[in-house]
């Protein structure tokens, strides 16, 4: 046996003693390349985790977006309250659906103005076309309607404006785009909206004129004594200023040139309703109340006649309302530029015409399609007025003029209002619909008092006839012995105004009583 001197033992632990720590290196040079393989795994892992956890919070905050279809806004609509709140909303939906043929309608707000105004999409799936098909309804105020009609830039930022007022000269001052917007074709009467001004059954006072009311409203009359009634204070309901009614209100009785607050300060916070109905039930319950609802929302109550000042006092019917020989009604209504053929003028068509006005029905708000009714005349009424009314009953509609049409001297032949000239043709589908002719009919013109230059009963007789001649053209034939007029006689409003002269110069339409 071979022994290793002690030199030889001591040279072979020390290359064994290096090779166990060569082999320990490398041990731990392989264990530190894995460490930093994992760490780099890791590190991936949470810029992963980090990416997700973003685009679920920006999913989680764009939610209402995330997930809508593509929206194509076909029509926009922009201006009144009055008619934007309601009524446009529903008829835009009934035209997706009629028209365009939607399979399923809805209505989302895509976003609000500063002031809190929505823009309203009311959106249809029409079939073969591509996302939602969109009538964008922003309902800001009449004003906006003129604003967004006013060409800029070569394009108007509307396709139809809302108004519950016409067009004045300070719109047309303000923006000369607009100069013709008023003329034919660009204006369309919608419906017809009229304000009942209510007390309780046992109050006494059948009739206010609107310089009462103004009075009332303003507190300088605050006792029933002082306009007929018992001696008692008057209590003072109105509606929040929120409401379309009480912009009306506000409008045609307390006056544009008055304080704006006037009607608030007059009231007492907690006598500011909300709601027609707690309108009445407020109303109901105190026979010492007053307050106002839209003509179909009575109920109860005690609707009181109302006068214009001098002139004669209508109850609020839907026959002296159609008419507008109510004082405190008014027009809605839709402008565009005129454009035969095109989607907007699609949808006014629909509006103003059958299925439309059958909505209208359906709201606060008085439709324009013709009805009969029975009438009772005045006692003051001449006996031939008074005949005539024993034989014929009233068509729920009149022609009324432009407001321009004041000397007597000007040819009045297609000088009837826009209003009018579609009651011409309403009138001639109400003669078809009820198997009647022109020979059914009386047309009855009246003047006001203070036109100069021909009689009054020759301008009366123009209008009738100018009626006659427009029936004509379309294929009634009235004859010369149903054109009647009764001059000055039985005004509807007071002739010391521009507006109450302009309710003087009038047709009335008679059917022959009978007729089915």
């Amino acid at each position: 046996m071979v022994r290793l001197s002690d030199t030889q033992l001591k040279e072979l632990e020390s290359s064994e003693l290096i090779r166990n720590r060569n082999s320990a290196r490398k041990s731990s040079q392989g264990g530190s390349s894995l460490f930093r393989g994992v760490s780099k795994w890791n590190h991936w892992l949470a810029l992963l985790a980090l990416i997700i956890l973003i685009g679920c919070s920006f999913a989680w905050f764009f939610r209402d977006w995330s997930f809508l279809p593509y929206e194509h806004v076909v029509l926009s609509l922009h201006g009144s309250t009055s008619l934007g709140d309601e009524l446009m909303p529903r008829l835009a939906e009934a035209f997706l659906r009629d028209e365009m043929g939607a399979s399923e309608t809805g209505f989302r707000i895509a976003s609000k103005d500063p002031k809190g105004h929505s823009y309203l999409h009311v959106w249809g799936k029409v079939p073969g076309r591509l996302g939602l098909q969109v009538i964008e309804i922003y309902a800001s105020g009449s004003s906006a309607a003129f604003e967004c009609l006013a060409t800029e830039g070569g394009r108007q930022s509307c396709d139809i404006g809302m108004s519950s007022r016409p067009i004045n000269e300070l719109d047309k001052e303000i923006y000369p785009a607009l100069r013709n917007l008023g003329d034919r074709g660009n204006e369309h009467v919608v419906a017809l909206d009229g304000i009942a001004i209510i007390v309780n059954p046992q109050n006494p006072v059948a009739r206010l004129s609107v310089p009462q009311l103004r009075a009332i409203y303003t507190s300088q009359i605050t006792n029933w004594k002082d306009v007929g009634g018992i001696d008692a204070p008057i209590e003072i309901y109105g509606r929040d200023r929120n409401s379309g009614t009480f912009e009306m209100f506000t409008e045609k009785v307390i006056g544009k040139d008055t304080i704006a607050n006037a009607e608030v300060s007059a009231i007492p916070s907690d006598h500011q309703i909300g709601d027609s109905s707690l309108m009445v039930d407020s109303v109901m319950r105190s026979r010492n109340a007053i307050g106002y609802v839209s003509s179909p929302m009575i109920r109860e109550a005690k609707a009181l006649q109302i006068s214009d000042g001098s002139g004669p006092a209508f109850p609020p019917t839907e026959l002296s309302i159609v008419t507008e020989d109510y004082p405190i009604c008014r027009r809605l209504l839709l402008y565009d530029w005129d454009a035969p053929g095109s989607l907007m003028n699609a949808f006014v068509r629909y509006v103003v015409y059958k299925p439309g006005q059958t909505l209208v029905r359906q709201t606060p708000f008085v439709e324009l399609t013709p009805k009969i009714f029975p009438v009772v005349p005045p006692q003051n009424a001449p006996a031939a007025y008074k005949d005539v009314a024993s034989k014929y009953s009233r068509i729920g509609l009149s022609f009324h003029f432009s407001s321009e049409q004041v000397d007597a001297t000007t040819d009045i032949t297609n000088q009837l209002d826009n209003l009018a000239r579609v009651n011409v043709l309403r009138l001639r589908t109400f003669l078809a619909q009820h198997g009647g002719t022109g020979d059914d009919i009386l047309l009855i013109g009246f003047a006001d008092e203070h036109e100069g230059g021909l009689p009054s009963e020759n301008l009366a007789h123009k209008r009738s006839e100018s009626v006659a001649t427009s029936l004509r053209a379309i294929g009634v034939i009235v004859p010369s012995q149903n054109i009647r007029n009764f001059g000055s006689e039985l005004p509807v409003a007071s002739n010391d105004t521009p507006e109450g002269r302009r309710k003087n110069r009038r047709v009335e339409v008679w059917v022959r009583n009978g007729l089915q």
